[in-house]
């Protein structure tokens, strides 16, 4: 399975990955998220708390966006989150498999650390599910129904650290053997 999507990647489907997925999280940032936090009064929506939340800050959090800001994150934030986590395992999925393809890395390593982002965008579809069924409740929520969703909220905010740290491994590694073929060439 990993031979053909190593074959099939290229420096121009990251890129385009790339961009389609920062498309999407820039649209959130700029737009979606300082909407939803003018709402709420300045209370970080879910996906600003990486740490995850108790069940007083996410029915304090659901209490300040009132019904117009509920309204607002299930039509605006979930359907833009329906689309970037997607985008994001995809995008930097393939990245990692170009930079192992590229790189000349053997290792299995980089394989695992290739499907995190899968696994961070599991828990994020998990994540918006709950918030999803937590707005649609409101104000009668489950505490089980918080609980579950601040711990996809935390599995996705350290499966996503993982990854990066790992990635900033990898391109360390890739630009370092890169500068040494370069230097070689140079010598000979």
């Amino acid at each position: 399975m990993f031979q053909r999507v190593q074959s099939r990647a290229s420096g121009k489907r990251v890129l385009v990955l790339f961009l389609a997925a920062n498309a999407v999280y820039l649209t959130m940032v700029i737009y979606s998220i300082p909407m939803l936090m003018e709402y709420s009064g300045g209370v970080p929506i879910f996906d600003m708390t990486p740490l995850g939340y108790s069940y007083q800050e996410a029915m304090a959090l659901l209490t300040a966006l009132g019904e117009e800001g509920r309204n607002a994150y299930i039509s605006i934030q979930l359907t833009l989150d329906l689309l970037y986590p997607a985008l994001f395992a995809l995008c930097y999925f393939t990245l990692v498999q170009w930079l192992i393809v590229t790189g000349k890395l053997t290792h299995r390593i980089w394989l695992y650390l290739s499907i995190i982002p899968i696994f961070a965008c599991v828990f994020d579809y998990a994540e918006n599910i709950c918030v999803w069924l937590m707005i649609q409740g409101y104000p009668v929520i489950p505490e089980k129904l918080v609980v579950t969703s601040s711990v996809f909220t935390l599995a996705k905010s350290v499966s996503t650290m993982i990854y990066f740290i790992g990635l900033i491994s990898i391109l360390s590694i890739v630009i370092k053997r890169w500068l040494f073929r370069r230097m070689s060439k140079r010598v000979s």
